[in-house]
């Protein structure tokens, strides 16, 4: 895997930064992932779903921004919709019956 940045976003959409991704539920940890402020769940999930030991095809997915606490299942929701930035850390959990 190489650590470049999610590049399904066009660089007009502003410059990449860097965010750490946890696996919620199991620890694993994958450090300074470069992204864009346009990108999606679903685009993280499947560039780095592998990495961090998740199903992307699995629809119970959860992403909590950890520095905000701010929480959502929709693939579609942005990396700046989440409210996601330099440092940040976004946790990714396969969750059963809404409870993550």
């Amino acid at each position: 895997m190489t650590n470049c940045p999610v590049d399904s976003a066009p660089a007009a959409n502003g410059e990449a930064f860097e965010i750490d991704l946890i696996n919620k539920v199991t620890g694993t940890f994958y450090p300074l992932v470069a992204v864009f402020g346009a990108n999606t769940m679903a685009q993280i999930l499947e560039e780095y779903a592998e990495d961090l030991g998740v199903d992307p095809k699995d629809y119970r997915i959860l992403f909590e921004n950890k520095r905000t606490h701010e929480s959502t299942s929709d693939r579609s929701m942005t990396v700046e919709g989440l409210g996601l930035r330099e440092g940040d850390a976004l946790a990714i959990a396969e969750y059963c019956g809404g409870v993550a």
